[in-house]
């Protein structure tokens, strides 16, 4: 299968699963089993003598009607209904078609089968033939409500016409009016009851539609606009362009305006409309067939909308990414790419990087798009012309995607673009972007004329073959139409539309079928995976056994080469051992004979060392204990007299020094909390100052707070050098004093000296005498003594660890304080950024908010300077317009009748306009009771309101028309009250013709009733004759009730009330038996005067559309109508406005 035929498969799949959901849709689904119920309780039925089955006409009648359908939606249709597919050769198969309508819908295989008799054949039991009557009835009458809908709801892209042209019928209620009108019982207006079951039928096929759109001559065919209006239609989407079309366009002014309607389109999406020259494109341009601007008009539309619409960005986008991923990967898993390479992309990317500028978004897409294909190619594009004029870019677009149709063998790669004949006789590379600062390999040394043109012969030969394997392979692919030729791009410069919607074309149609193209690679790339993944493995089990073995033989030669180097390593070791016993066996002989020789002469020496030792010992003894008791005597009073000076020394000193820093930490303290509370008091008192100038605010507690921390750390250092001086003057007086304690230690000395070997001679006298007391004062001192030094060593260590803890806690508070202020400090800072970001925000609104409205006021006054200049050039070419058409058409006949009108203004009255004559009309009818006044008042108003849509409003705001039905149920059957009902029911009619007003009419209290009280009254005169003002007023009541009662709600509330309806069909009734007895008369009259050999032509019945086209009179419609003079043709189209049957 082709790719074209698999597109059109896929398209009619898709419009398949489309029809299938409308059919299936909620309100469908409804109305199929209302439709059910109503054929299987017998209210829908075929008529018993009409056998759809047996009679081969009747079935020959069906099927002509059926057939008259186009065959596309027929097939749609009947697949839709069935639930299957119908297997024909094409959508135009009707032989096919009308063989599945003979056996499918005329006949039904499976109620044959249910009803076959047993034996005998083609004999079926009773109920066959109405089960097979009612198949058939449900499935027509589906048929054709199912396609009206579908055709109302553009199933269809293209939309194609519903019926044949040349079709019996033209609209779906015609075909159900027809088989009602042969085949059903009972039934009148069958799409009337279709439409109360829920599936109303409305499709009519205009002329219109069935307008030949294709185009042969550019020239003739666009020169009357509708194919230009039908292209915008099917570009926009916008299907009411159609409604502003002049059908036919016969005249030039009608063409212009069918013109104008594309080219205010284009103007509306902001497309300059000029040529190549800038001179403008106008709608009498097209009109008058000039060729080159119909030309740029068509390129302007192809630039606007056809790369838009064919192109899908968000799939281009998508496409783009991975072709861009797809070929970084290719690029890095290749081993060839170089970086040289890269570097000089980077410079050609640089280079033509603002040559796109001028594109659209759109283009510039389509040109990434074309260089990520290209780039798997090693080729760059840099532009629409010249890189597409050799064929192989578009050769390798179609090779990316599909390879089959385009092999890259078959791609000459030898082109005017990579090879060029000079005229010095050498082949060199042209200077394209794919071969920038390089030369071929290949120097000719002679190189005639002769060869260069044949060389070049060759070259474009080769392009003339590309272009041909595009063409082959487009054909193949479809949906691209022929618009490149190789004459047209080989050998010249091509032209840019030309090349960017074949490209946008070739794109849409490439990217259409990706899904497909990457379904078969995922499928060849996971069967690859799967068999290099099996490959692999089999590797990997082979690679494992070879490396198990090879271990085991290296793990083998191992164990054997380990067991000779052990036992050579055991002899050596053997030979080496006994070696080294025989040396250590000497060895220990010497050390032996030492050993022996060392511990005698050592014996005898520490015998001699005790013996000298005990003796000196002796001595020694005995002068250390002497020494020692006095030595400990004297060190003890010496100590003792030291330590107490020293306590009260440092006692003293540690009292001060630890007051002084006490003191000087209280005042800086003092001082730094009672600055930082004025900081806060003064912060607190000008909060709202601060707020109110936030950024000069946040500057000075900036600086404030700066100045706070160099005098913090000012104060640092000038404690930290007040502590510094202290302690080197206290090191310089520690130093005097120690000097001068020195001196009087040694005074000390020398007295104490002196004072103790007095008192020791003293005591040396009297110690022996006071032996006892001696002792017992020492050791009485002793203890004393130890007592003070255990209390002084006591209070030491208190006062030290009392020290240790108060600087203990002044640290934890000073490292808390600090915390908190830390704390403080960027809860402030970060406060003061958020308010400086939110202040820095509110100016950029503001700043933005100020310059949306600066353009918008600046797009304002622009907007007004061009319509004031667009009315100043209006208004100058009407003028001029006005003067041509003066000077071109002015005759004596134009002149007399231009000079009429100017005094027929001059003389014109002010109280003679409209708004002066309805208000005085409406002053006179509300005020006046006269009947002359009120019958001049209703004669103006019946003028204003059939000349102006505002009298009409103001007369329905003013209550005039619940005045005018009082005024009509006074009056009688007088010639007068006749004449004032015939302008009432005119004014009222005029009235109710304005779609706004006729609610006003409608909603006065017994509207209804009061018309059919007329109508009643005025039924028994005929009203053929003007003068007749009964017949008058009769059939304008009829038109005023068919207009009040058009729309459906209104009908439905008078037809819920059966008194109404019966007085109208009495009505009807009456008047059809005098219109048949004046028929009958003048066909007896007739007969009596057919020598005359006048015919006798009889008057046909309304139809139901007449009352839509009853409009106010300044509606200008073709197919508007004049007044009903005949009084059943006013009476049936009340009734068919109703939907009351005749009958």
């Amino acid at each position: 299968m082709s790719l074209r035929a698999y597109t059109a498969r896929c398209r009619l799949n898709r419009l398949r699963r489309t029809a299938c959901c409308l059919f299936t849709s909620e309100k469908m689904v409804k109305a199929i089993k209302k439709l059910e119920i109503e054929i299987e309780n017998r209210r829908l039925i075929v008529r018993k003598d009409k056998h759809l089955w047996k009679d081969i006409g009747e079935r020959q009648k069906v099927l002509n009607w059926l057939l008259s359908y186009n065959p596309l939606w027929l097939r749609i249709g009947l697949e839709t209904i069935y639930g299957e597919l119908i297997s024909l050769e094409d959508n135009s198969d009707v032989t096919g078609l009308a063989m599945f309508i003979l056996n499918r819908l005329l006949w039904n295989p499976d109620i044959a089968a249910e009803y076959r008799h047993p034996t005998v054949p083609h004999l079926y039991r009773d109920g066959h033939e109405e089960a097979l009557s009612k198949f058939t009835l449900k499935k027509l009458l589906l048929l054709v409500c199912f396609l009206d809908h579908a055709k109302i709801s553009r199933l269809i892209d293209h939309d194609p016409c519903l019926f044949c042209k040349d079709a019996e019928f033209k609209a779906s209620k015609e075909i159900l009016l027809a088989f009602s009108r042969d085949f059903l019982s009972g039934e009148g207006d069958l799409s009337r009851h279709l439409g109360f079951l829920g599936l109303p039928v409305s499709h009519v096929q205009t002329p219109f539609d069935e307008f030949d759109f294709s185009v042969t001559n550019l020239a003739v065919d666009l020169q009357c606009g509708v194919r230009l209006v039908r292209t915008m239609e099917l570009l926009t989407q916008n299907w009411n362009l159609s409604k502003k079309l002049r059908i036919p366009a016969i005249s030039r002014l009608q063409k212009m305006h069918n013109v104008d309607i594309v080219l205010q389109i284009l103007k509306s999406r902001g497309i300059q409309l000029s040529d190549e020259h800038g001179n403008s494109i106008l709608s009498k341009d097209i009109v008058d067939r000039h060729r080159e601007k119909t030309l740029a008009l068509l390129w302007k539309i192809v630039f606007a909308f056809q790369v838009d619409i064919s192109l899908n960005l968000e799939q281009l986008k998508e496409e783009i990414h991975f072709l861009k991923y797809t070929h970084s990967i290719k690029k890095s898993m290749s081993a060839v790419s170089c970086r040289s390479d890269a570097i000089i992309n980077k410079k050609k990317d640089k280079r033509n990087s603002g040559f796109f500028e001028q594109y659209s978004e759109n283009v510039k897409l389509l040109m990434d798009w074309v260089n990520a294909v290209c780039a798997f190619y090693n080729k760059k594009v840099e532009n629409f012309t010249v890189s597409f004029s050799d064929g192989r870019v578009l050769c390798y677009l179609i090779h990316h995607y599909h390879p089959c149709y385009v092999p890259f063998d078959a791609i000459c790669q030898r082109t005017t673009q990579t090879v060029e004949c000079t005229q010095t006789g050498s082949v060199v590379l042209n200077s394209s972007s794919e071969s920038d600062d390089s030369t071929l390999d290949i120097s000719l040394k002679s190189f005639d004329p002769e060869n260069t043109s044949e060389l070049h012969k060759e070259l474009l030969e080769n392009e003339k073959k590309n272009f041909y394997l595009v063409r082959s392979a487009v054909r193949d692919l479809g949906g691209i139409p022929a618009m490149i030729h190789h004459s047209d791009m080989s050998n010249t410069i091509p032209d840019e539309k030309v090349v960017i919607t074949y490209l946008s074309f070739l794109c849409a149609r490439l990217l259409d079928l990706r899904k497909e193209i990457r379904a078969a690679r995922l499928i060849q790339t996971t069967w690859r995976k799967y068999k290099i993944k099996t490959e692999l493995k089999l590797y990997e089990e082979r690679d494992k056994a070879a490396r198990i073995i090879q271990s085991a033989v290296i793990n083998f030669l191992t164990k054997q080469q380990v067991k000779r180097k052990i036992n050579a390593t055991l002899v050596i070791q053997k030979y080496w051992r006994r070696v080294l016993a025989q040396r250590k066996l000497l060895m220990l002989k010497k050390e032996k004979l030492e050993n022996v020789q060392n511990k005698a002469a050592t014996v005898i020496q520490a015998i001699w060392r005790r013996y000298k030792a005990k003796k000196y010992l002796c001595k020694v003894r005995a002068a250390c204990k002497i020494q020692a008791w006095y030595r400990c005597w004297r060190a003890r009073n010496e100590y003792l007299a030291v330590l107490k000076a020293v306590e009260i020394i440092q006692g003293c000193f540690y009292a001060k020094r630890e007051r002084t820093r006490f003191l000087k930490m209280r005042a800086s303290t003092i001082i730094i909390q009672r600055k930082w509370r004025a900081i806060l008091s003064v912060r607190m008192a000008h909060e709202h100052f601060l707020m109110a100038k936030k950024h000069r605010a946040a500057c000075l507690i900036q600086a404030h707070f700066r100045g706070h921390k160099r005098r913090q750390l000012f104060l640092q250092q000038k404690s930290a050098v007040l502590i510094i001086q202290r302690h080197i003057r206290a090191w310089e007086a520690g130093k005097c004093e120690r000097i001068k304690y020195l001196e009087l230690k040694k005074s000390t000395v020398i007295l104490q000296a002196l004072v103790r070997g007095w008192l020791e001679r003293r005591k040396i006298l009297e110690q022996r005498a006071k032996a006892r007391l001696l002792h017992f004062t020492a050791a009485a001192y002793y203890h004393l003594s130890a007592l003070r030094i255990q209390r002084a060593y006591k209070v030491h260590m208190s006062m030290k660890n009392a020290n240790k803890r108060v600087n203990s806690a002044i640290y934890i508070q000073r490292w808390f304080r600090a915390k908190l202020e830390r704390k403080r400090f960027i809860e402030k800072y970060y406060s003061i950024i958020k308010i400086e970001h939110e202040v820095q925000e509110c100016m950029n609104q503001k700043n933005r908010a100020a310059s949306v409205i600066q353009k918008a006021v600046r797009h304002f006054l622009l907007r007004k300077r061009q319509e004031k200049f667009n009315s100043r050039i209006t208004k100058l070419q009407a003028l001029w317009r006005g003067y041509s058409w003066r000077k071109k058409h002015d005759c004596t006949k134009i002149k007399a009748i231009r000079l009429s009108l100017q005094m027929v203004n001059r003389e014109i009255r002010e109280e003679d306009k409209l708004y002066k004559r309805t208000t005085l009309a409406l002053h006179y009818l509300l005020t006046y009771k006269h009947l002359s006044a009120i019958l001049e008042a209703l004669k103006h108003l019946e003028v204003v309101t059939r000349l102006s849509p505002r009298c009409c409003e103001n007369m329905a705001q003013s209550g005039a028309i619940s005045k005018i039905f009082v005024l009509i149920r006074s009056c009688n059957r007088s010639v007068p009250c006749m004449e004032v009902i015939r302008y009432a029911v005119q004014v009222l009619l005029n009235v109710a013709k304005y779609e706004k007003t006729t609610s006003a009419v409608y909603d006065v209290e017994n509207c209804i009733h009061t018309l059919l009280e007329l109508l009643q009254m005025y039924r028994e005169k005929p009203g053929d004759k003007v003068a007749d003002k009964g017949g008058s007023i009769f059939t304008k009541t009829c038109c005023l009730l068919a207009v009040l009662l058009k729309t459906t709600n209104r009908a439905s509330d008078v037809r819920s009330s059966p008194k109404v309806v019966d007085r109208i069909y009495s009505i009807y009734k009456l008047t059809a038996r005098k219109h048949k007895i004046n028929a009958e008369r003048i066909l007896n009259n007739q007969k009596k005067n057919s020598s005359i050999g006048i015919p006798f032509i009889p008057e046909t019945p309304i139809r139901t559309r007449i009352v839509s086209r009853l409009k106010p009179d300044w509606v200008l419609r073709r197919d508007s109508i004049e007044e009903i003079t005949n009084s059943l043709q006013a009476i049936q189209m009340v009734m068919d406005t109703l939907g009351i049957p005749y009958q």
